[in-house]
């Protein structure tokens, strides 16, 4: 047995851990019930102007990344995108969901949005516009939403 240090995996390390990860599971989840969910905005031309990535698994929606272009900010897409992922997620089963943020990002709005923190890593990243001499970082907050009681 030897161990291999990279700093680039391949796509083909990633999927051999995910699929030897996944072997495991099935242990203890019959059937896999991880599906990606993704809902966007777009232009006429097709060009993403919004979008969210997540996935389902379980009775859980994790959001991955929400993303609205500058243009659209304050006319209420990250709301819309939001609401369609979550409808979808209840169709699916789910009654809760995740997301995380950090301290720059949009924590004030997911809790608009009826998410609460349930945990903080403070000082996860430099903050790149503090001062060399400043010790500036930013937290990286986990927030939670119960979308039924079914």
């Amino acid at each position: 047995m030897k161990t291999r240090l990279t700093h680039a995996p391949t796509t083909e390390d990633l999927e051999e851990i995910k699929n030897g990860l996944r072997s495991f599971n099935r242990n203890f989840i019959p059937q896999p019930t991880l599906r990606e969910l993704g809902v966007f905005v777009e232009d006429e031309n097709g060009k993403k102007q919004a979008g969210i990535v997540a996935e389902t698994v379980g009775k859980w929606m994790y959001i991955q990344m929400l993303w609205v272009d500058e243009s659209l900010r304050g006319k209420n897409v990250g709301t819309q995108l939001i609401t369609e992922a979550e409808e979808e997620a209840k169709v699916r089963g789910c009654r809760y969901s995740l997301v995380d943020t950090f301290s720059f990002q949009a924590r004030p709005f997911y809790e608009q949005m009826g998410y609460h923190m349930q945990m903080a890593l403070e000082d996860y990243i430099a903050d790149s516009r503090a001062p060399e001499d400043t010790p500036a970082t930013h937290t990286r907050f986990f927030l939670t939403k119960i979308l039924s009681n079914g």
